[in-house]
């Protein structure tokens, strides 16, 4: 089989995945990408080797429904949420404080290695309400801000992000002042 020659995947089906037509080729390993449609709807564009090895099998909802049930079926996690839960400040500083594992700089926004996508999540009321994957970090930002708008309102994630600001800016401080006691020490 020459390169130019590729397997028609039209019609078949892979997991939650129906093959509609042939999208394009990818540049990068010349492998044939094809427009999907997924149980739930979304259509998706997917590179065909991983559709025949087994590698894709949904749009992302699969994964969402996985994380979903793996999140909510640790004792620990849902102690945590239903901690957040107690109160509305509670609730909201909850999924608005940045975690120190946290290595992309937004709360919600990581990068998924496996995939080499960036992921946007954010629990609400014990439900995941966002887990997608993007291409580009502003699109994952993006992505989650909207959620935080829409699922905690602008004027209390106002008060909440004013709040981490000062936080953030009497920990720099404390910091800095440790720093400057710990360079003395050693000059001693």
């Amino acid at each position: 089989m020459s390169l130019l020659t590729r397997i028609d995947l039209t019609g078949q089906r892979f997991g939650r995945l129906t093959v509609f037509e042939f999208a394009s080729r990818n540049p990068l390993n010349g492998n044939a990408n094809w427009l999907c449609r997924c149980d739930c709807g979304n259509e998706v564009i997917v590179d065909g080797y991983r559709l025949r090895k087994g590698q894709t099998q949904s749009c992302g909802c699969y994964r969402a429904e996985v994380s979903r049930k793996n999140i909510l079926s640790q004792e620990k996690t849902r102690a945590q949420m239903v901690k957040h839960h107690i109160s509305e400040k509670a609730h909201v500083d909850g999924m608005t404080v940045l975690r120190s594992t946290n290595s992309s700089g937004v709360v919600g926004v990581s990068f998924d290695k496996q995939s080499s996508k960036w992921v946007a999540r954010m629990m609400y009321e014990g439900r995941l309400v966002l887990n997608e994957q993007f291409h580009s970090f502003e699109a994952a930002c993006n992505a989650r801000f909207a959620a935080e708008e829409r699922y905690i309102g602008p004027e209390k994630l106002n008060k909440a992000r004013q709040a981490q600001m000062i936080k953030l800016a009497r920990r720099q401080s404390r910091g800095s002042r440790a720093k400057t006691k710990q360079a003395v020490a050693v000059g001693k």
